[in-house]
């Protein structure tokens, strides 16, 4: 089965006016809830083949704290153009750099992870607000497909949408 996982950089600095937003970086909490996803995504086997990583710092970091413990990083890449991007784009590069892998994730921002989450799965019962995508959340999308090259975008099947605070630190 392919899979794609959305991921959401970690809490970070607030924004400053006249600041650059592209170097903001994590706060401490952001740090820890990073840390705290790696730990499950391994616990739970859903590491992936190749992450996709925007460039923006808070990003950046994000992924090599949720990646320290991976016993096996994966293929990465620092797409410039997953930062400030449409859904739409944001699909045409997973397809670009993920056409022959089985699962990708991509470490980025909203609003594109939040929409695409959405064209993915459609909407699902009342029970999951898709909407409510914070900092540091991962939403687990399977298609039925063996690469991401074959999927239907429009026939994913939520498998799983975690949020870091509801997470208790793995021992």
């Amino acid at each position: 089965m392919a899979r794609i996982t959305l991921i959401r950089h970690g809490k970070a600095e607030m924004p400053r006016i006249g600041g650059n937003d592209f170097e903001r970086g994590l706060i401490q909490r952001g740090m820890q809830n990073a840390e705290a996803v790696g730990q499950f995504m391994q616990a739970h086997k859903m590491l992936p083949d190749l992450v996709l990583v925007s460039p923006a710092l808070r990003t950046r970091q994000t992924y090599e704290l949720m990646s320290a413990s991976w016993p096996n990083p994966p293929h990465v890449t620092y797409e410039d153009k997953l930062y400030e991007v449409s859904a739409d784009t944001l699909l045409h590069l997973i397809f670009e750099h993920g056409h022959n892998a089985e699962t990708v994730a991509v470490v980025g921002h909203n609003p594109s992870l939040v929409v695409l989450l959405t064209h993915f799965v459609g909407l699902v019962d009342g029970e999951i607000n898709l909407g409510y995508f914070p900092t540091c959340c991962i939403a687990d999308i399977g298609f039925d497909a063996a690469k991401i090259g074959d999927i239907d975008p429009e026939q994913g099947r939520l498998l799983s949408l975690v949020r870091a605070r509801d997470l208790t630190p793995l021992e």
